[in-house]
């Protein structure tokens, strides 16, 4: 007995020591899991603040697995903790833009609660980076707490299910490639083999080998243990033969090179195989981008009254090499209008951007010429634009672009009814240095993309000039389309127009010419069968004053040249906007400095060869050269000359109606006060409570189930039940009001050490109605009740108020049955049903009992 007790104590120790290891080797595997999910996820954000989170979310989640197995927490218990934690960190560690006041915060600790269901979606219909752009760190913030929680708990067991820890900790890895980008790293290549995606392959590799690594040292160790433990036993083993041992030592080398080179040999070709689809291609964004009018229908409102000379926006700051100030692009065209193709996709823009040389911040003010879900900005937006304001969070939440981030557009709900922007809102936006601007001439065209059929006089027009099928042909056209234009914004010369027209009669001098509005296939089609004519009359060689003959402004005349981009077999879209001081000047749409108004709204198109740089084309015609009216058979003079009065050829208006109705200027009727000024406030009291009807849902389930398990116990029908059922409630009441009872003992023994009255009196009446010769009645029940009802009222009346509270709903007596349950062994459903007091018969029980 002697020499088999320090034996023993050696095996123990060898034991302790060998659990140790083990210990520390499924850490570490997890430990490095956590790493490489985060090095996956950092494409996807692309922010410090990122790696924060994966790290710190990572080894929190570590902290309470271990925490749930060394105090031997059960599952429920542990995910409490575990959920517990992730509300404590969401905030300050992946909203910390929600710290900056407490209806923020409140903010952000409902963003954090919904992100978990919601927050994936944001993610998708983001651009990446995301950097910290709102919530969208929280579905990472998820990942890694819960999946570290959950891998942690596996690689503690020590049976076969530790090996599900595997897929846990690869589905880390794989959330960042899920969520990433369409593209992959660029090839790199090694040994003379390019290797594609290098970056995604060495993920894919690196938690093949930890996960090998792991699964084959958790092996050793557990194989070593038992070797420990035989030999401390004294059983005699016989040794294993050397070369078994380096048979299986070359088997598990040979099979990891095996798979390491079959997936460098396999990579190159599997890339090739399909395109990289990832979540986000998937998901659009629901927007109100098709339910508006076609913004180019509305271009002539712009002209109209005193829109003319009111602000459209102001800036603020040097727009150094930026030409143009954009309001919308325009790339799909029906026969009717110009509008946004269906299948365009508009997603949010990070509120943050990595760093980059020659950037331009420009501060913009709506002014009071425009309200509208367009956002006007510069090409090239590096971030989400810093909107200011009461409005600011509204107007954020709502700021999309389109996948080419030519279209910038917020849909909040504006006041007064619609959505967008109003005046007053101001916003600053980061915008990229713009690069060297493309040749048009150097582009080179191909087989009409244009339906001719639709379109015979802009095809016979197009053949009568005889240009090349080039970029410079192009050009060359487009010069004698606006030469042999006319400028005009309206239909008839009244009030609406004097504004127009005498600014123009300033610059150059300028004489009215009447013109429709509108840009459907007719309309376009009229232009050129004008010129057409025109040049029939005249002759293509006659004096460029004798071909005017087409009249109208950038609505027509940008369409027309989008059509005819077309019909070179060039790309083109339509594109409504301000020129700056950097772009060319075009006579008869002003460019402007740091105020745009009406005036200075543009239209032009923008042109490229196949998937090339988009390169924009001004398309404004010309206002010096009045329209000539060429009578068929009319002797032209030798040398024309322009009449000194231009007025004296004007042309009389036709009797006909516009085929738009839309010169309405661009402002909505606002509708009514009151419910603009309540359903921001009514939203966000709901938000409010929702988010605090949340927070308080496990605090309400604790109260439910402590009532239900009072009630179970109080309602039981047998009265012996009912008696144990009160001592259990008891024991309960006093563990979430800190009273210290023993956890061993009789009911006497137990009750004396808390030094409670009540406790005593309950004692003895429950031992002698339970082992008295006759059973207990209903009044024994009823009067042991009432001594806990008693006891509960006094212990609750003592402290403060939120002591009170937070007694109500603290889980202790959970806990310490949960605790108990699991250290005495019992499974299954027996927690559940001791947590409830249901204790079942207790006729074979009382001698345990005493």
């Amino acid at each position: 007995m002697s020499a088999a007790g320090p034996r023993r104590g050696v095996a123990g120790s060898r034991r302790s020591f060998a659990l140790s290891a083990l210990t520390v080797w499924a850490l570490g595997y997890v430990l490095v899991g956590v790493g490489l999910a985060t090095a996956a996820a950092w494409p996807v954000y692309e922010a410090p603040r990122a790696l924060a989170v994966g790290l710190i979310g990572g080894l929190l989640g570590m902290a309470v697995a271990v925490l749930t197995r060394v105090l031997r927490w059960g599952m429920l218990i542990g995910s409490l903790a575990a959920a517990g934690t992730y509300l404590v960190v969401a905030v300050p560690l992946a909203i910390p833009s929600a710290l900056s006041s407490i209806p923020a915060f409140l903010g952000g600790l409902r963003d954090a609660v919904l992100g978990i269901a919601l927050g994936w979606k944001q993610m998708l219909t983001l651009n990446p980076p995301l950097g910290e752009y709102q919530a969208v760190l929280i579905p990472f913030l998820v990942v890694m707490l819960f999946g570290t929680f959950i891998a942690t708990l596996l690689v503690l067991e020590g049976g076969r299910r530790a090996t599900i820890a595997v897929p846990v900790v690869t589905a880390m890895s794989v959330f960042g490639i899920a969520f990433g980008v369409s593209g992959t790293t660029a090839p790199v290549s090694v040994l003379g083999v390019a290797l594609p995606a290098p970056r995604e392959w060495l993920i894919g590799v690196g938690l093949f080998v930890i996960s090998l690594v792991w699964l084959v040292g958790r092996s050793r160790l557990q194989r070593a243990q038992a070797l420990r433990t035989v030999a401390a036993a004294n059983i005699s083993r016989r040794a294993t033969p050397v070369w078994l041992t380096i048979r299986r030592h070359l088997l598990s080398a040979g099979l990891a090179v095996v798979a390491l080179v079959a997936g460098f040999a396999v990579a190159p070709a599997a890339a090739g195989w399909s395109d990289r689809s990832v979540l986000r291609d998937e998901v659009e964004p629901m927007v109100v981008v098709q339910q508006q009018a076609s913004p180019l229908s509305a271009y002539r409102s712009w002209f109209a009254g005193s829109t003319l000379d009111d602000t459209v926006v102001k800036m603020e700051g040097d727009p150094g090499a930026i030409e143009r100030l954009r309001l919308v692009t325009l790339d799909s065209y029906d026969g009717e209008d110009f509008h946004i193709a269906p299948e365009d996709r508009f997603s949010r823009l990070p509120r943050t951007a990595m760093p980059g040389a020659g950037r331009m911040s420009l501060e913009i003010t709506i002014g009071d010429a425009y309200r509208g879900i367009w956002v006007p900005s510069p090409a090239g937006l590096a971030e989400a634009p810093d909107f200011t304001g009461a409005r600011a969070d509204a107007l954020a939440d709502g700021f999309h672009v389109n996948s080419g981030g030519d279209t910038a557009i917020t849909v909040a709900e504006a006041p007064g009814g619609g959505e967008g922007l109003v005046p007053g809102d101001r916003y600053t936006v980061l915008v990229d240095a713009p690069g060297a601007p493309g040749e048009v001439a150097a582009l080179q065209g191909s087989a009409s993309n244009l339906d001719t059929d639709l379109y015979p006089a802009l095809t016979e027009w197009a053949e009568m000039q005889e240009q090349p099928r080039t970029g410079a042909g192009y050009l060359e056209i487009i010069d004698r389309l606006r030469a042999r234009g006319y400028l005009s914004h309206a239909l008839i010369d009244d009030d609406a127009a004097t504004g127009w027209i005498a600014s123009l009669e300033e610059s150059e001098g300028y004489a009215f010419a009447p013109s429709y509005a509108g840009h459907s296939a007719a309309r376009i089609e009229e232009l050129f069968t004008d010129m057409v004519e025109q040049e029939r009359r005249a002759g293509s060689d006659a004096a460029p004053e004798l071909l005017v003959s087409a009249v109208g402004d950038d609505e027509q005349f940008s369409v027309a040249a989008a059509l005819l981009a077309e019909h070179w077999g060039l790309e083109s879209r339509v594109v409504i906007g301000a020129r700056l001081a950097a772009a060319e000047e075009v006579p008869g749409i002003p460019a402007c400095t740091d105020t745009c108004t009406g005036a200075n709204m543009s239209a032009w198109v923008e042109v490229r060869g196949s998937g090339g740089e988009w390169m924009p084309v001004d398309t404004t015609p010309q206002y010096a050269m009045l329209p000539s009216s060429i009578t068929e058979g009319e002797q032209l003079p030798e040398h024309p000359t322009v009449p000194e009065q231009p007025r004296s050829e004007a042309l009389d208006p036709p009797q006909a109606q516009s085929d738009s109705n839309n010169d309405a200027p661009p402002l909505e009727a606002p509708q009514s006060e009151v419910l603009a000024f309540l359903l921001p406030i009514l939203r966000a009291v709901g938000l409010s409570l929702l988010a605090l009807a949340l927070l308080a849902l496990p605090f309400l389930v604790l109260l439910f189930a402590k009532r239900q398990r009072a009630r179970t116990r109080r309602t039981a029908e047998d009265p012996e039940v009912r008696l144990a059922g009160a001592w259990e409630e008891l024991v309960d009441v006093y563990a979430d009001h800190d009273v210290a009872m023993d956890a061993e003992g009789t009911r006497t023994q137990r009750a004396l050490s808390t030094d409670r009255e009540a406790a005593d009196r309950l004692a003895v009446l429950v031992d002698r109605a339970v082992f008295a010769e006759h059973p207990p009645t209903n009044d024994d029940a009823s009067a042991a009740w009432a001594i806990v009802d008693a006891e509960r009222a006094e212990l609750a009346a003592s402290g403060k108020w939120w002591h009170r509270i937070v007694r109500r709903v603290r889980p202790t007596s959970f806990i310490g049955r949960m605790r108990a349950a699991s250290g005495g062994g019992y499974a299954g459903a027996r927690p559940a049903l001791a947590t409830l007091g249901l204790t079942g018969s207790f006729g074979d029980r009382k001698k345990g009992n005493s």
